[in-house]
């Protein structure tokens, strides 16, 4: 069979480019696959362009009719995406749904494009006057945006590309389940894959670092947004006041969230931009605890926190969405209620004074990496998938 596959890939500043890139290699050996990519980002990886046929998305030019089936990675940022999307409106395929929530894509191309009319008349189609309300919140730049608030579960604003795929790939039940409230087409959840994990001399990368022997090193990964809780974390390591503690927090802070709470923490505190992939993952390794809340939730799942546990790092998630799947004895859960300071406090405290708990918590996380996301088996999954479904509902 021969596929034609979107996603971004790297240089774009993607999780979602490090996952498909990862598997390409992999999914080689089923299909024969032709990359397509956005003409404003040229693929720079020397492998990935010695394997595969690559090609700028053209519209009236993309062969549709060659493929056996089209698959579109389709996630919430917009500059990623866009393409995507634009090529998913012309040419039906399988979807791979990264994030459930696609709230932040419509309201960044509307900026972009400088047509609110458009996703203001999306939200219209699918929730009536309830959706006039909702981009009238969103025109008047209420804080939060729905896109960080609890409401984004109840207008995730998906609905336009459930309509256009053919069959949907998820990651998680917790997404899967609210998919097949929506469509009648075949969903199947394949977990995120896990990931080849590199060697780390960890005295070397903790002096790379900037981490003395007795420090205990926190991490957090990511694109900053509210839903990762930095606020409690940052209170909950300032209110431990140890002074061997150092937190780091990795991910582009694009609405300078952090700025006040790094520069009033009680607690020695850095932020950095946007890491690549070999020197995000020194980090982890360098790392004694790791961190990595969502709540509210926008349906998505984290490769991230997979890198995390799969470092064997203990790693604190949150109570809810695809995070609740985890099982409790893999992870250390934080319930996010009226609770949450306390309950993060209290598992920091235990693992910054107990070496054996962390690497403890952190063998059973990697296990469980391992044994989940095995990436030859994720990787079937999606060949069984793709195979079961090319030219279904086809109207190329």
């Amino acid at each position: 069979m021969k596929i034609a596959l979107f996603s971004p890939l790297h240089p774009m500043k993607s999780g979602i480019a490090d996952y498909t890139e990862e598997m390409l290699p992999l999914l080689k050996k089923y299909f024969e696959i032709d990359l397509y990519f956005d003409p404003r980002h040229v693929p720079t990886s020397p492998s990935i362009r010695a394997q595969f046929r690559v090609f700028p998305f053209e519209p009236a030019s993309f062969p549709a009719s060659s493929y056996d089936a089209i698959l579109y990675h389709m996630g919430n940022y917009y500059r990623a995406h866009r393409f995507v999307y634009e090529a998913l409106r012309k040419f039906p395929g399988i979807v791979v749904l990264h994030d459930y929530v696609l709230q932040g894509f419509y309201v960044e191309r509307a900026e972009v494009e400088k047509n609110f009319k458009d996703y203001q008349e999306l939200l219209q189609r699918y929730y009536g006057k309830r959706g006039l309300e909702v981009a009238e919140v969103v025109a008047r730049r209420v804080y939060p945006p729905i896109w960080e608030n609890e409401e984004a579960l109840d207008f995730p604003l998906n609905e336009e590309t459930l309509d256009l795929s053919t069959a949907v790939i998820v990651h998680s039940d917790f997404v899967k389940k609210r998919v097949e409230r929506k469509t009648s087409k075949p969903v199947v959840r394949i977990p995120l894959h896990d990931h080849v994990l590199k060697t780390f001399d960890r005295t070397a990368e903790r002096n790379e670092w900037g981490v003395a022997p007795d420090d205990i090193l926190i991490s957090s990964v990511g694109f900053v947004n509210r839903n990762r809780r930095y606020d409690l974390v940052i209170a909950a390591l300032g209110e431990l006041a140890d002074p061997r503690l150092k937190y780091i927090i990795a991910g582009e802070d694009r609405g300078k969230l952090l700025r006040y709470l790094v520069a009033a923490s009680r607690v020695q505190s850095s932020v950095l931009s946007f890491l690549p992939l070999e020197r995000l993952e020194s980090l982890i390794s360098a790392s004694d605890i790791c961190v990595n809340l969502r709540y509210p939730t926008m349906g998505e799942s984290s490769a991230a926190l997979l890198r995390q546990m799969g470092y064997a790092r203990p790693t604190l998630i949150t109570n809810f969405g695809s995070y609740a799947e985890i099982p409790d004895w893999a992870a250390l859960k934080i319930d996010p209620d009226i609770d949450e300071l306390a309950m993060l406090k209290a598992y920091l405290a235990a693992l910054i004074e107990d070496r054996d708990l962390r690497l403890s918590v952190g063998r059973e996380a990697s296990s469980y990496v391992r044994n989940e996301g095995d990436m030859e088996k994720c990787v079937r999954s999606y060949a069984d998938f793709i195979t079961a479904n090319a030219g279904v509902g086809d109207k190329r």
